[in-house]
């Protein structure tokens, strides 16, 4: 696809949220929310499947993802804020924390061609609790420290069943730990030409950068705040679209001077010798 210098309105500069407030901004070209953090299509539940149909009440984050990064511009998937915009935070230990970040990363991995480490970035973002839930041990992490082998045991990826982090944050709550609520801001970066990690392709001058397929093997793109699957004659159509645009302005400008030039010859043609010579 081809690609301009256009800069993305994705960076996040917010310290904290505020439970129950509704952002400042809605779902756009360059903004998503989930309520949920299934990154993957493994990764939804069930429940989420309607009998008799591949119809599903929920979608995974890995699509609107996938239309960042083909789309060009970046973007930002909020998870924890619901559609209407209402922050709610998702509860998550540091152990679960490694595991959004594990999964991004063999999420990527996955994608055809596979996206960079670089092209995203994951920030947890605390949500301010009410003073009553935080006198009563709501909204910190009380245990001392954490065992850096624990961390790095392996996550259970591609299914929705419990990971042994998922269990351990629930015998943490069971005996009256609760962990922090976080607003998880994933980033795709918009594609930058200048970067010589972004591999582009630039022939006669144009940039096309590569169209990446999703986990089930789908590419899709982003239209304000919808996302569209496009098949690869679609995807063709579009970059020859993009293409020609490129060029328009300097075919127009030598139509221009061909037409001057045609234009001169044959006032030259009509002239007669005498008129020539002087």
């Amino acid at each position: 696809m081809a690609t301009g210098s256009g800069e993305s309105k994705t960076r996040s500069k917010k310290l904290f949220y505020i439970r129950d407030s509704v952002v400042e901004v809605e779902e756009d070209f360059n903004h998503e929310f989930k309520g949920h953090r299934n990154l993957a299509v493994e990764e939804l539940p069930s429940w989420c499947y309607q009998p008799g149909s591949e119809r599903r009440s929920r979608r995974a984050i890995s699509r609107a993802l996938n239309a960042f990064l083909n789309t060009g511009k970046g973007g930002t998937v909020y998870l924890g804020i619901t559609d209407d915009g209402r922050v709610k935070g998702i509860r998550l230990t540091q152990y679960q924390m490694d595991h959004v970040v594990t999964g991004m990363v063999d999420l990527m991995g996955r994608y055809n061609p596979p996206v960079a480490r670089h092209r995203w970035k994951i920030k947890f973002v605390p949500v301010v609790t009410l003073r009553e839930e935080i006198e009563a041990g709501k909204g910190a992490d009380v245990r001392e420290g954490l065992d850096e082998a624990t961390r790095q045991r392996p996550h259970l990826l591609r299914t929705p069943d419990y990971c042994w982090c998922d269990k351990d944050a629930l015998a943490q709550f069971n005996m009256g730990f609760v962990a922090p609520d976080y607003v998880v801001e994933i980033t795709v970066l918009p594609f930058d030409v200048s970067n010589p990690g972004d591999e582009a392709a630039h022939p006669g001058g144009v940039v096309l950068y590569p169209i990446h397929e999703d986990e089930e093997g789908h590419a899709y793109f982003r239209r304000q705040a919808c996302i569209y699957a496009y098949t690869m004659q679609e995807i063709k159509e579009l970059t020859v679209q993009q293409v020609r645009e490129h060029y328009q302005p300097t075919v127009d400008s030598l139509r221009k001077r061909l037409y001057a030039l045609r234009s001169q010859s044959l006032q030259q043609k009509c002239l007669s010798p005498n008129q020539m010579s002087k």
